[in-house]
Formats: C-alpha cells, sequence, structure tokens
C-alpha cells in the first residue's frame, strides 16, 4: 500500500473516530459519571480489535486488518465496526461500518 493511500485512510478512520465521538457527545448529567464496564483491545501489527462497553448503555467495537497486496507497498486496510447508544428518547441506535479502499460504508439504524 502506498504511503499516501495510508495516510488517507488513516485520516479518514481517525475522522470516523471523532464523528462517532461527537455524536455521541450528551449534555453533562448521569452521562458525565458513567463507567466502563469492559474494555479490550489487542493489536498484532496486522490487525487490532477493541471493544467497550460503559454503564450508560453505549457499546462500541472495531477490527482492522491489512490486507497484503501484489507487492511490498501495496495493500490495503480493512476496517469493520459498530456504535450502539441509547438517546435521551429512550430508543437505542445503532451505526456499523466497514472502510476499505473502495471507502466507509456507514449502516444506520433504529435497534428498538
Amino acid at each position: 500500500m502506498h504511503s499516501s493511500s495510508k495516510s488517507s485512510l488513516w485520516l479518514a478512520v481517525l475522522l470516523l473516530a471523532v464523528g462517532v465521538s461527537v455524536v455521541l457527545a450528551r449534555p453533562a448529567g448521569e452521562d458525565a459519571q458513567a463507567e466502563t464496564l469492559k474494555l479490550e483491545s489487542e493489536n498484532t501489527g496486522d490487525k487490532y480489535s477493541f471493544s467497550f462497553d460503559t454503564s450508560n448503555g453505549i457499546s462500541r467495537t472495531e477490527t482492522g486488518e491489512v490486507k497484503p497486496g501484489a507487492g511490498e507497498e501495496d495493500g490495503s486496510l480493512s476496517v469493520q465496526g459498530s456504535t450502539s447508544w441509547s438517546a435521551p428518547d429512550g430508543k437505542k441506535y445503532e451505526i456499523s461500518f466497514t472502510a476499505d479502499e473502495t471507502g466507509y460504508h456507514p449502516k444506520f439504524r433504529l435497534v428498538t
């Protein structure tokens, strides 16, 4: 994978993470006191994964893997993940996504 392609994909992943953080940002209150109930992460260099759950109902998972290309400089990063949360109206929402050499592909849905 060319370094400019890697940089662009990592930038897209970073922007996604920031965007999800903004979506999940809520006014101070009970959410400000939320605790992490589960946190798992692993990074082997070519693959990574993480997940967490919080006491206020936010869940996040993500996995990523470098896919080899024809040459040493070729290849791509393939990422998939999801985030779910309960809105103030009590409904639960989820954003799931894939991101790879073809772009970022989100899916938004009302869970309950």
